[in-house]
């Protein structure tokens, strides 16, 4: 069988959301972070929405199971330039997502089989 490929978006947004959650749990400077996840986003605000979506969403739809601390993660994504209205969205998402019983998305990048949507 042959393995699906990671396209450049995935790889970013996985990078996105590791490097907001290692920034998180190392209570990193806020101003420090944010310029940190711009650089790394260069204007991707879509995939910074979609970075912060994934782990509202995890965190919403299994808060007894999560680290507290993981709402940090969301915050600054949003403040480094997620655009609001898509966080919503893939916050609803990966809630419903989660919800079904399936694996976080906030970690792996997405469903199983690169089943990602820009």
């Amino acid at each position: 069988m042959a393995r699906s490929r990671l396209t450049d978006d995935q790889h970013l947004e996985i990078r996105l959301s590791s490097t907001a959650r290692r920034l998180a749990r190392a209570y990193v400077d806020r101003a420090v972070a944010v310029a940190e996840l711009q650089e790394l986003a260069g204007g991707r605000g879509d995939l910074l929405a979609l970075a912060a979506g994934r782990a509202l969403g995890d965190f919403l739809a299994r808060p007894t199971a999560q680290f507290p601390g993981d709402l940090h993660v969301s915050a600054l994504l949003l403040e480094a330039g997620a655009d609001p209205r898509l966080v919503v969205v893939h916050t609803d998402e990966t809630r419903e997502y989660v919800g079904r019983g399936h694996h976080s998305t906030a970690t792996t990048g997405g469903p199983p089989n690169g089943g990602y949507q820009p």
